[in-house]
């Protein structure tokens, strides 16, 4: 983050900031100090929180200063606090509170330590009073150290398990079991509670939650039996509590205290005390937010003003936290399961590919390895290399959207490296009980998910994988021709139409996925292509009458034939699919408004009806390229009209249908402007708008995406940074930092905005950048270009907006050059001028 955001705050106002380094050490932090610290699900330090636990838990990180008698807390719990003044500052990865009133102050530094499963803090406590005040300091900050599963189940029983060590400056608890009732494992888990002064010494230690309150509270807490160094507490929940001896502070003087919460498959916990002293804590410090500077410096702009500037410097970093963090681990997910989803996995690899991550490649591949053989993939992904689940809490379900996204992502890679080659590696299938599109069962399947034939594991070409997943989803239609919805399509709420609902917007979405299909085989050179001969039949007569339930049998038991298939005919088949789908959805998917219509509902009507309309339709067909230009030209008016509210982010995902649509989905069971019914959803506007740049209706486009930031920049938002998943009626952003809008925010920045155009490894620049987007006559972007960082400088002195300019002309290591390149010697500084 280029720039640090400082905040004045009245009280808590829903703030949360993550915290976070790339062993998976995990935390969230308020204001208050509120929030819960993890390896993972199963392996929490503190107690889970969820929203709600943010204000009303006292679980949470502590220390009671006892000021002459009078109880002041970290957190700023105590009566005597509701009036300090709250200054907040977030940069890299890190918070500084500063809590302030007349007598003293109190500044809290807090970060993860990078490679080390240590989360550290600093506290300064300062006496603002012109006489000496009597301190005493006590650490009141509860560890929990087992599954968020325990939170409501066997939590006692499991707290039977602790055993809970002092040691020199350390709290060590190392339950004796992980506790489940469907096998119990020795617990390999050390959880600490680390406190350190150098101005402090320590008089004693309660290592047992019990012991600390007495017959009081957290809140006042009442210790009775204090132990010592090389006691050991069994049975109890687990305490950090550390007594330090009584000191006189004064006039203007600070005492100094650092407090840490770690968690390790090592009993190494000792060795984190080291960042308990001021050399240590500032060196790391600094590290930390040097590490995260160059992971926002792999993308950075300079664009509109200085708070959008500095708001995209947190986007930047939100697609790397959804990648470890999945959509779990932050307050609005509660706990979360942990692993992300398969649409996650493919659109947070667009970021991935722009920040030129060396990993992209074999991720590419890897992901591959989770689509089944008849056309659909695993749900979830695990945090390990090739690990993929058929589904979440037992549910197994086919969202209609999720063979599309890989093969955005996969050109993507292919146009930004010029690596045709790629489409031709081959990588193995997923393979478990499920065929028929997950309808039907099979008795025996691997234990490693991995398909086989004769024993050995069948590989395709990554191209046999695309080609596979995009065809079978073209072929599953409804009984109107369009892509059957199955149990919801991008938009998870809309799970209640299996038997009769259908994808408009996906319809869209699939039918260009063939187009590109069959224009990235057409200069591949590759007169022949090797396919299972299941897939050659079907793609083969793809136009025609392919019989997909034929198909499911054939695979059901996979005996992997192949074939060569004639590519020149394949591509004939697919354009003539593709074209086939557009037609249709231009006769028979319009609204009556003249946009479009999104979804087919279990009763086979359409969801929109004359009053109302739904974004995800026009977004998908703006994206896909599947209208004329008149037809996009409508699609932006009406949906403006219908949708559209700067106020509270700007596009909202449909309107109000006024009743709960059981023929459709739980989305309608929400209230309207919350979640998925009609609440200003970040991906989605952000989609919409990439489409609307991409008809060059680029004065909408620019509307959508800047009241999307204006509102995630506003004081009323609750946003410290980045943009959030959505925006309620009242305007105040809901699921922060994990959300696949960043990625697409970024690449429409980049891509459309920017014009960073890379097509089978070569760049042209074509810029859509509107008055406003320009600082003081300029705008840049800096990224990665042919595997090296470049920036680009737009010049822009006489105040031109899109339409109104053309590139004059472009200065590399001041020597003209032309606007096509397949190698960068250096930046780039391109002068824009009137048109002629």
């Amino acid at each position: 983050m280029g720039t640090i955001n400082k905040y004045n705050l009245k009280g808590f106002n829903g703030y949360y900031f993550p915290l976070f380094n790339k062993t998976g050490f995990m935390s969230y932090v308020t204001p208050t100090l509120s929030g819960d610290i993890k390896l993972d699900y199963h392996h929490y330090v503190t107690e889970p929180f969820s929203e709600k636990d943010l204000v009303n838990s006292l679980f949470s990180r502590n220390i009671i200063f006892s000021v002459d008698g009078k109880s002041y807390h970290l957190n700023g719990n105590t009566a005597l606090q509701q009036n300090d003044s709250i200054d907040l500052e977030v940069g890299p990865l890190y918070q500084i509170v500063t809590r302030k009133n007349k007598a003293h102050q109190i500044e809290i530094t807090s970060f993860i330590v990078n490679d080390e499963p240590i989360e550290v803090h600093q506290v300064v406590f300062t006496n603002l009073k012109k006489s000496a005040v009597e301190l005493k300091v006590l650490t009141a900050s509860p560890l929990y150290g087992r599954s968020a599963d325990n939170l409501r189940d066997h939590r006692h029983v499991t707290s039977l398990l602790n055993r809970v060590w002092v040691k020199d400056h350390l709290i060590q608890l190392n339950p004796t079991l992980s506790f489940d009732e469907r096998g119990h494992k020795p617990n390999d888990v050390f959880y600490g509670f680390h406190a350190k002064s150098e101005d402090l010494k320590i008089e004693a230690y309660y290592p047992s939650l019990d012991e600390f309150i007495g017959n009081g509270n957290l809140l006042f807490p009442k210790p009775r039996q204090a132990s010592n160094v090389g006691d050991c507490v069994e049975g109890y929940e687990a305490m950090g509590g550390i007594q330090f001896e009584t000191v006189n502070v004064l006039p203007n003087a600070s005492v100094t205290l650092y407090m840490g919460f770690s968690a390790s498959y090592e009993d190494e916990l000792a060795s984190l005390n080291r960042f308990l002293n001021k050399k240590a804590f500032n060196q790391a410090f600094e590290a930390s937010k040097t590490y995260w500077l160059d992971e926002v410096s792999r993308l950075q702009f300079t664009y509109g003003s200085a708070s959008k500037t500095a708001l995209l410097d947190m986007v930047a970093i939100q697609p790397i936290l959804r990648r470890f963090f999945g959509n779990s681990y932050m307050p609005h997910h509660d706990y979360g399961k942990g692993g992300k989803g398969w649409r996650d996995l493919w659109q947070d690899l667009l970021s991935l590919i722009m920040y030129n991550d060396p990993t992209v490649k074999e991720s590419l591949v890897n992901n591959f390895a989770g689509i089944r053989i008849d056309g659909s993939n695993a749900t979830i992904i695990g945090s390990k290399k090739g690990e993929f689940k058929a589904d979440r809490n037992n549910i197994v379900r086919v969202w209609s959207d999720h063979g599309a996204w890989p093969l955005i992502t996969t050109l993507m890679y292919v146009h930004e490296t010029g690596d045709l080659d790629f489409l031709w590696i081959n990588t193995p299938y997923f393979d478990d009980q499920f065929t028929h599109y997950t309808k039907q069962t099979k008795q025996n399947f691997p234990k490693d998910y991995v398909l086989r034939v004769n024993n050995q594991p069948y590989q395709g070409t990554i191209y046999e994988h695309l080609l596979l997943e995009n065809v079978v989803a073209a072929l599953n239609i409804g009984e109107q021709g369009f892509i059957k919805l199955e149990d919801a399509d991008w938009n998870d709420g809309l799970d209640m139409a299996t038997k009769r609902g259908e994808t408009l917007a996906f319809t869209h979405f699939y039918a260009n996925n063939l187009r590109m299909l069959a224009e990235i085989l057409e200069v591949s050179n590759q007169p022949q292509i090797t396919l299972f001969k299941s897939l050659a039949e079907l793609s083969l007569n793809v136009h025609k009458h392919a019989n997909l339930e034929r198909f499911f049998d054939d695979v059901r038991q996979f005996h992997g034939e192949v074939v060569s298939a004639d590519t020149q005919a394949l591509i004939r088949a697919l354009k003539a699919k593709a074209k086939a789908m557009i037609k249709h959805l231009e006769s028979f998917g319009v609204h009556p408004n003249g946009a479009l219509q999104s979804y087919i509902d279990n009763d086979g009507l359409f969801l929109d009806r004359k009053d109302t309309l739904s974004l995800t339709g026009q977004a998908m067909a703006l994206l896909s390229e599947t209208v004329s230009k008149k037809r996009a030209a409508r699609i932006a008016i009406e949906t403006k009209k219908a949708l559209f509210d700067a106020n509270i982010g700007g596009y909202k995902l449909n309107s109000n249908f006024n009743e709960v649509k059981l023929n459709m989905g739980r989305a309608y069971g929400f209230a309207y402007g919350h979640k998925e019914n009609g609440a200003v959803f970040s991906h989605m506007a952000v989609m919409y708008a990439y489409g609307l740049y991409q008809y060059d209706l680029v004065a909408y486009g620019h509307q959508a995406i800047n009241a999307l930031m204006n509102r995630a920049i506003h004081k009323d938002a609750n946003m410290l940074a980045g943009i959030p998943e959505y925006f309620t009626p009242k305007g105040e952003g809901k699921y922060s930092y994990l959300t696949g809008s960043a990625s697409w925010l970024l690449k429409l920045l980049r891509t459309e905005v920017f014009g960073i155009q890379m097509h089978l490894g070569t760049l042209t620049l074509h810029p859509k950048l509107m008055k406003s987007d320009f600082i003081d006559g300029k705008a840049s972007i800096e990224t990665y270009l042919f595997g090296q960082k470049r920036r680009i400088t737009y010049h822009n002195p006489k105040g031109l907006s899109y339409g109104k300019y053309e590139i004059r002309s472009i200065h590399m290591n001041q020597r003209l050059v032309p606007n096509y390149f397949v190698e960068l010697e250096g930046d780039l500084e391109v002068l824009l001028d009137e048109r002629y």
